[in-house]
């Protein structure tokens, strides 16, 4: 199979957590519907027009975060917005939100560096993804808005890594995993191996899939293992997809 790859980078990002209601928490990671959002941006998709396309069954997606990020809470002022009056702040009913950040863990020098794993069933929408990562290079727009890594105020940027074959394998793996893994399909971790490495492990719940109606389905959330120190996963699977590049990733599924 053709897998595409490609950063998704930013100074800092906020996936809102859908239990979230006083409190913005945010997942250290872009979930799977975030990541099918940009996408579909990218290639000039309607707002809720691209579910059934990029469903669990015709779209894989891994992704895996490069550089180590950590969580910064701080409080934002939200306005009551009906009209275009209201954008000035001038209106009263100012809301105040603690809200989860993710950042870098040198603000300064660093960024945010999240690496996105693609296969489509369908060969044109892999052809037309290809031509605009290629042809743009490095960008911060797609087809009707910018990019942003979450929250519409984090913006990001984009940046072509390349095309690579894969094949799916079935059967245990003990080498490093270089995605995140769906914690089911985990059967070992190696811990002697995290001992003196750069392997800091979180488990998030984070979903995966939603319908026509942005409800996510009956097998759209799932636990997610995810190393957020930027290194690999000494982890052992029961199926992966091996890379031409030597990489093994598993897909978010």
């Amino acid at each position: 199979m053709k897998v595409i790859s490609f950063h998704l980078k930013g100074k800092m990002a906020h996936f809102r957590k859908f239990y979230s209601n006083s409190s913005a928490l945010s997942y250290f990671i872009p979930p799977r519907t975030t990541i099918c959002g940009i996408i579909a941006g990218l290639l000039g998709i309607e707002r809720d027009e691209y579910y059934d396309d990029f469903s669990l069954d015709n779209c894989k997606i891994a992704l895996a975060s490069l550089k180590p990020t950590k969580k910064s809470i701080q409080k934002l002022n939200y306005l009551m917005v009906k009209s275009s009056n209201d954008l000035n702040g001038s209106q009263e009913h100012h809301s105040q939100t603690p809200t989860e950040l993710i950042i870098p863990q040198n603000i300064r020098t660093g960024f945010i560096d999240y690496k996105i794993w693609v296969y489509h069933k369908k060969e044109n929408i892999m052809t037309k993804l290809i031509d605009i990562l290629k042809n743009q290079g490095c960008f911060y727009k797609s087809l009707g808005a910018c990019i942003a890594l979450g929250s519409a105020f984090n913006l990001g940027w984009i940046e072509f890594d390349g095309e690579y074959e894969g094949i799916e394998v079935k059967g245990l793996s003990d080498e490093p995993i270089s995605s995140s893994v769906p914690v089911e399909k985990i059967k070992d971790i190696k811990l002697e191996k995290i001992q003196g490495t750069q392997c800091k492990l979180i488990k998030e719940e984070v979903p995966l899939e939603f319908d026509k109606d942005r409800c996510i389905t009956s097998r759209g959330l799932k636990e997610v293992l995810t190393n957020i120190d930027g290194g690999s996963i000494p982890a052992v699977v029961n199926s992966f997809i091996r890379l031409n590049n030597k990489e093994i990733i598993v897909w978010m599924e």
